[in-house]
């Protein structure tokens, strides 16, 4: 068993792992559709958001900072968050829950001596208005995307993918990290990935293997 500080430490990811869709993806893509007039300013900064993941990886902040902007500017806060609740009753009516992944969550909360983080690229204020009423979620730790209101718009002023993973768990629990176990569909959780002793890699039909190492 691999404790830190005394504690089984284990990490989920979100989107992919816990249930099918892409949050923040779908975010903007609803919001893009029903704020048609942003189409013009997203079309003018879309060669620069190109540009940025190409040079800087899929990983980096400002690129999908730029986007979030793109489609939000010139929209009221009160707009903003009526949209927010809009699409999560959307989201809700389609979301596909993984329930092995939740069954083997709830297996991990009911024990007392275990720390359950979820950690998603996902913005903290959407994750938290889709989940607020599963039975699990007041018992996680969870790490999200920050998005906040600038230049008229929204931007995202952290963004939680990839080493920015390991980056803000890091500082919540100290070093060296110490986890036993970690959930996710994606590659670009790898390097948090890394830091746990049992690594489970979750296929698009809600199975889960163990990634040998």
């Amino acid at each position: 068993m691999i404790t830190f500080h005394g504690r089984r430490i284990i990490f989920f990811d979100l989107d992919g792992t816990l249930h099918q869709e892409d949050i923040f993806r779908s975010f903007i893509y609803w919001l893009l559709w029903r704020n048609l007039l942003n189409i013009l300013p997203f079309l003018i900064v879309l060669p620069l958001i190109g540009l940025g993941l190409i040079i800087y990886g899929r990983t980096s902040c400002w690129p999908m900072s730029l986007l979030l902007w793109s489609i939000t500017v010139g929209r009221s806060e009160s707009l903003l968050l009526q949209r927010e609740e809009e699409f999560t009753n959307w989201f809700l009516q389609r979301q596909t829950p993984f329930l092995k992944i939740h069954q083997r969550l709830v297996e991990y909360i009911s024990c007392k001596d275990t720390d359950v983080w979820l950690i998603t690229g996902s913005p903290q204020v959407l994750v938290e208005r889709i989940y607020c009423n599963v039975d699990f979620f007041p018992h996680i730790q969870l790490i999200a995307s920050q998005m906040v209101r600038a230049y008229g718009g929204r931007v995202l002023s952290m963004r939680c993918v990839g080493r920015e993973k390991v980056a803000q768990l890091t500082e919540r629990i100290g070093q060296p990290l110490k986890l036993e176990s970690g959930y996710s569909d994606s590659t670009l959780d790898d390097p948090l990935l890394l830091f746990c002793h049992n690594r489970f890699r979750v296929t698009p039909s809600g199975n889960f293997y163990k990634i040998l190492s």
